[in-house]
């Protein structure tokens, strides 16, 4: 399999990757069976993507599929940064279990990071939203 320059770079230096100081969303994606997680970081304006940021104990796949995501998604409205992730599902449904699981650890945290958005900004003070993804990153010849 060849990788293309901006798998690369992803690889080489993540985007978005680490922790807001002031989020106004943070969800958790999370494997139940591996252990492996994704917490992922909105800024405080509920209608668009304007800061964003993850953290991972995943693998460099988690990684790479979390900096190409976020990349896509900053900037972008909340409704189009939904179909972004709408079309990432589909273009990975194919993929090997563990890339779908990866990619879905990084969407689940960003629907998780979503609704604790919508929570606060209903005044409610939780501070994180958790999601089980419903895959496995934990392959056969792992376990």
């Amino acid at each position: 399999m060849e990788l293309s320059e901006e798998i690369i770079e992803h690889m080489m230096q993540p985007k978005n990757y680490g922790k807001l100081e002031a989020p106004g969303g943070v969800g958790l994606g999370y494997d139940d069976r591996s252990g492996e997680y994704v917490i992922l970081y909105l800024g405080q304006d509920p209608k668009a993507v304007g800061e964003i940021a993850f953290a991972t104990n995943g693998c460099q796949d988690t990684v790479v599929l979390g900096s190409v995501f976020t990349e896509m998604v900053k900037g972008a409205s909340v409704d189009e940064a939904i179909r972004i992730m709408h079309s990432m599902e589909q273009q990975v449904a194919g993929a090997p279990e563990k890339q779908r699981a990866c990619s879905e650890l990084v969407l689940t945290a960003f629907k998780a990071a979503l609704q604790n958005l919508a929570h606060r900004a209903a005044g409610g003070e939780e501070e994180l939203h958790k999601l089980p993804i419903a895959s496995s990153c934990a392959t056969e010849e792992e376990e």
